[in-house]
Protein backbone atom coordinates (compact mmCIF):
# COMPACT_ATOMS: atom_id res chain seq x y z
CA UNK A 1 0.00 0.00 0.00
CA UNK A 2 1.34 3.38 -0.74
CA UNK A 3 1.36 5.37 2.42
CA UNK A 4 2.96 8.52 0.50
CA UNK A 5 0.72 11.78 1.22
CA UNK A 6 0.17 15.19 -1.13
CA UNK A 7 2.99 17.52 -0.21
CA UNK A 8 4.08 21.08 -1.31
CA UNK A 9 7.56 21.16 -3.12
CA UNK A 10 9.43 24.56 -3.87
CA UNK A 11 11.51 25.25 -6.64
CA UNK A 12 13.88 27.72 -5.36
CA UNK A 13 14.54 29.73 -9.13
CA UNK A 14 16.11 29.23 -12.46
CA UNK A 15 19.89 30.02 -12.13
CA UNK A 16 22.66 29.39 -14.61
CA UNK A 17 25.82 28.09 -14.89
CA UNK A 18 29.26 28.02 -17.09
CA UNK A 19 32.74 28.10 -17.74
CA UNK A 20 34.76 30.93 -19.09
CA UNK A 21 37.27 31.00 -21.58
CA UNK A 22 39.49 29.99 -18.70
CA UNK A 23 37.95 26.89 -17.84
CA UNK A 24 36.63 28.46 -14.52
CA UNK A 25 33.08 27.92 -13.53
CA UNK A 26 30.46 30.96 -13.41
CA UNK A 27 27.41 31.31 -11.78
CA UNK A 28 24.46 33.61 -12.12
CA UNK A 29 22.50 32.44 -9.12
CA UNK A 30 18.82 33.50 -8.83
CA UNK A 31 19.47 34.06 -4.96
CA UNK A 32 16.31 36.34 -4.30
CA UNK A 33 14.13 33.69 -5.77
CA UNK A 34 16.26 30.87 -3.36
CA UNK A 35 16.39 33.44 -0.67
CA UNK A 36 12.15 33.60 -0.68
CA UNK A 37 11.46 29.42 -1.76
CA UNK A 38 13.85 28.78 1.67
CA UNK A 39 12.02 31.06 3.61
CA UNK A 40 8.91 29.65 2.64
CA UNK A 41 10.08 25.90 3.68
CA UNK A 42 11.79 27.52 6.68
CA UNK A 43 8.14 28.54 7.51
CA UNK A 44 6.64 25.58 7.10
CA UNK A 45 9.45 23.66 9.24
CA UNK A 46 8.67 26.54 12.18
CA UNK A 47 5.41 25.39 11.94
CA UNK A 48 5.49 21.77 12.69
CA UNK A 49 5.51 20.47 8.93
CA UNK A 50 7.67 18.48 7.26
CA UNK A 51 10.40 20.02 4.93
CA UNK A 52 8.92 20.62 1.38
CA UNK A 53 10.63 18.55 -1.19
CA UNK A 54 12.80 21.56 -2.74
CA UNK A 55 14.62 22.24 -5.72
CA UNK A 56 16.50 24.41 -8.00
CA UNK A 57 16.79 24.21 -11.46
CA UNK A 58 19.64 24.81 -13.48
CA UNK A 59 20.66 26.43 -17.44
CA UNK A 60 23.89 25.66 -18.51
CA UNK A 61 26.24 25.03 -21.35
CA UNK A 62 27.68 21.77 -22.46
CA UNK A 63 27.35 18.65 -20.12
CA UNK A 64 26.51 19.08 -16.66
CA UNK A 65 27.70 16.23 -14.84
CA UNK A 66 31.37 16.43 -16.48
CA UNK A 67 31.46 20.48 -15.78
CA UNK A 68 29.75 21.16 -12.74
CA UNK A 69 29.83 18.20 -10.13
CA UNK A 70 32.05 17.42 -7.29
CA UNK A 71 34.21 14.64 -7.67
CA UNK A 72 34.15 10.95 -6.26
CA UNK A 73 30.61 10.86 -6.58
CA UNK A 74 28.46 7.37 -6.52
CA UNK A 75 26.63 7.18 -10.13
CA UNK A 76 23.02 7.21 -8.41
CA UNK A 77 24.51 10.59 -6.94
CA UNK A 78 25.26 11.76 -10.51
CA UNK A 79 22.68 10.73 -12.26
CA UNK A 80 20.60 12.95 -9.22
CA UNK A 81 22.29 15.58 -7.74
CA UNK A 82 21.79 17.53 -4.56
CA UNK A 83 23.36 21.06 -4.33
CA UNK A 84 26.00 19.28 -2.16
CA UNK A 85 26.98 17.21 -5.13
CA UNK A 86 27.67 20.07 -6.95
CA UNK A 87 31.73 21.76 -7.82
CA UNK A 88 32.15 23.59 -4.42
CA UNK A 89 32.54 26.71 -6.47
CA UNK A 90 28.24 26.40 -7.04
CA UNK A 91 27.80 25.43 -3.42
CA UNK A 92 29.58 28.47 -2.06
CA UNK A 93 27.12 30.46 -3.79
CA UNK A 94 24.29 29.24 -2.38
CA UNK A 95 25.42 28.04 0.88
CA UNK A 96 25.07 31.58 3.08
CA UNK A 97 21.29 31.10 2.12
CA UNK A 98 20.59 28.00 3.34
CA UNK A 99 23.00 28.03 6.51
CA UNK A 100 20.46 31.30 7.65
CA UNK A 101 17.39 29.10 7.38
CA UNK A 102 19.20 26.17 8.59
CA UNK A 103 18.44 23.63 5.45
CA UNK A 104 21.20 21.43 4.21
CA UNK A 105 22.27 21.40 0.96
CA UNK A 106 22.10 17.65 0.66
CA UNK A 107 18.04 18.42 1.06
CA UNK A 108 17.95 20.53 -2.10
CA UNK A 109 17.81 18.50 -5.62
CA UNK A 110 19.74 20.13 -8.70
CA UNK A 111 17.57 19.31 -12.02
CA UNK A 112 19.72 20.12 -14.73
CA UNK A 113 18.97 21.45 -18.39
CA UNK A 114 20.83 18.35 -20.15
CA UNK A 115 18.74 15.51 -17.97
CA UNK A 116 15.84 17.63 -18.83
CA UNK A 117 16.84 17.76 -22.67
CA UNK A 118 17.11 14.34 -22.96
CA UNK A 119 14.03 13.10 -21.59
CA UNK A 120 12.46 15.74 -23.27
CA UNK A 121 13.57 14.37 -26.73
CA UNK A 122 13.35 10.91 -25.69
CA UNK A 123 9.42 11.36 -24.66
CA UNK A 124 9.58 12.96 -28.19
CA UNK A 125 10.95 10.07 -30.10
CA UNK A 126 8.62 6.83 -28.30
CA UNK A 127 5.56 9.28 -27.36
CA UNK A 128 2.74 10.09 -29.60
CA UNK A 129 1.77 13.23 -28.40
CA UNK A 130 -1.26 15.59 -30.06
CA UNK A 131 0.29 17.75 -32.37
CA UNK A 132 -0.60 20.99 -30.99
CA UNK A 133 1.37 20.09 -27.78
CA UNK A 134 4.87 18.93 -29.72
CA UNK A 135 3.96 22.52 -31.56
CA UNK A 136 4.61 23.97 -28.27
CA UNK A 137 7.37 21.87 -27.73
CA UNK A 138 9.46 22.43 -30.73
CA UNK A 139 10.83 25.61 -31.89
CA UNK A 140 11.10 26.14 -35.86
CA UNK A 141 8.80 26.47 -38.70
CA UNK A 142 6.60 22.99 -39.47
CA UNK A 143 8.94 22.79 -43.19
CA UNK A 144 12.23 22.19 -40.66
CA UNK A 145 12.79 18.27 -40.25
CA UNK A 146 12.62 17.53 -36.52
CA UNK A 147 16.27 16.75 -36.10
CA UNK A 148 17.03 20.44 -36.77
CA UNK A 149 13.63 21.67 -34.47
CA UNK A 150 15.17 22.77 -31.01
CA UNK A 151 13.40 22.43 -27.57
CA UNK A 152 11.30 25.44 -26.42
CA UNK A 153 11.99 27.29 -23.53
CA UNK A 154 8.42 26.13 -22.72
CA UNK A 155 9.44 22.70 -22.71
CA UNK A 156 12.46 22.94 -20.98
CA UNK A 157 10.70 24.67 -17.93
CA UNK A 158 7.54 22.30 -18.19
CA UNK A 159 10.43 19.52 -17.28
CA UNK A 160 11.59 21.41 -14.59
CA UNK A 161 8.36 21.55 -13.00
CA UNK A 162 7.45 17.90 -13.39
CA UNK A 163 10.99 17.24 -11.65
CA UNK A 164 10.17 19.42 -9.00
CA UNK A 165 6.65 18.15 -8.58
CA UNK A 166 7.73 14.24 -8.36
CA UNK A 167 7.84 14.31 -4.81
CA UNK A 168 4.25 15.71 -4.23
CA UNK A 169 1.42 12.99 -4.87
CA UNK A 170 -2.03 13.10 -6.52
CA UNK A 171 -4.07 15.88 -7.33
CA UNK A 172 -3.91 17.72 -3.85
CA UNK A 173 0.08 18.34 -4.35
CA UNK A 174 1.35 21.70 -4.66
CA UNK A 175 4.10 23.67 -6.20
CA UNK A 176 5.34 26.76 -5.25
CA UNK A 177 7.91 28.41 -8.16
CA UNK A 178 9.73 31.29 -7.43
CA UNK A 179 11.70 32.69 -10.69
CA UNK A 180 13.41 35.89 -11.35
CA UNK A 181 13.41 38.25 -14.32
CA UNK A 182 16.39 36.85 -16.28
CA UNK A 183 17.81 37.11 -19.64
CA UNK A 184 17.97 33.71 -20.33
CA UNK A 185 14.28 32.49 -19.18
CA UNK A 186 11.54 35.13 -19.98
CA UNK A 187 8.87 35.17 -17.88
CA UNK A 188 6.40 33.74 -20.91
CA UNK A 189 7.98 30.91 -20.63
CA UNK A 190 7.16 29.92 -17.02
CA UNK A 191 3.46 30.74 -17.90
CA UNK A 192 3.45 28.66 -21.04
CA UNK A 193 5.72 26.07 -18.93
CA UNK A 194 2.72 25.91 -16.02
CA UNK A 195 0.19 25.26 -18.86
CA UNK A 196 2.42 22.65 -20.86
CA UNK A 197 3.02 20.39 -17.87
CA UNK A 198 -0.84 20.02 -16.73
CA UNK A 199 -0.63 19.19 -20.61
CA UNK A 200 1.52 16.47 -20.24
CA UNK A 201 0.43 14.94 -17.03
CA UNK A 202 1.71 17.15 -13.93
CA UNK A 203 -0.99 16.90 -11.85
CA UNK A 204 0.28 19.09 -9.47
CA UNK A 205 -1.32 22.28 -8.90
CA UNK A 206 0.91 25.09 -9.61
CA UNK A 207 1.72 28.82 -8.34
CA UNK A 208 4.04 31.27 -9.75
CA UNK A 209 5.77 33.88 -8.06
CA UNK A 210 8.03 36.64 -9.44
CA UNK A 211 10.80 37.71 -6.96
CA UNK A 212 12.04 41.20 -7.88
CA UNK A 213 15.11 42.88 -7.93
CA UNK A 214 14.11 44.35 -4.34
CA UNK A 215 12.67 40.85 -2.96
CA UNK A 216 9.09 41.63 -2.94
CA UNK A 217 7.30 38.75 -4.07
CA UNK A 218 4.48 38.94 -6.69
CA UNK A 219 2.42 36.04 -6.00
CA UNK A 220 0.11 34.50 -8.81
CA UNK A 221 -2.79 31.84 -7.96
CA UNK A 222 -2.90 28.75 -7.56
CA UNK A 223 -3.20 27.25 -11.19
CA UNK A 224 -4.47 23.22 -11.18
CA UNK A 225 -5.09 21.11 -14.31
CA UNK A 226 -7.02 22.39 -17.10
CA UNK A 227 -8.28 21.89 -20.58
CA UNK A 228 -6.25 23.40 -23.60
CA UNK A 229 -8.64 25.80 -24.61
CA UNK A 230 -9.32 27.36 -21.74
CA UNK A 231 -7.47 30.92 -20.98
CA UNK A 232 -3.77 30.71 -20.16
CA UNK A 233 -3.02 32.35 -16.56
CA UNK A 234 -1.64 35.92 -16.28
CA UNK A 235 1.95 36.45 -15.50
CA UNK A 236 2.28 38.07 -12.18
CA UNK A 237 3.21 41.55 -12.04
CA UNK A 238 6.13 43.68 -10.02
Amino acid sequence: MDLKQPGLCILAGNSRVSRDNYGNIVVQAQLRAFDAALHLAKQALDSGKPLPALSVAFDHQGIFRLQFLAENLTNSQKRHPRLSHLHPSIQHIFLPVAQKYRIPLSAIQAIHEDSARQHLTHTLATQQLPERLVRRMRSGSADVPESSQKLTCAAITTEYFARAADNGYGQDSRLEVFFEPCVWSESLAYVRGLQLSHLLGVSASIRLNLVDVSGLISQGEWISPRPLEQEMPSIPHA
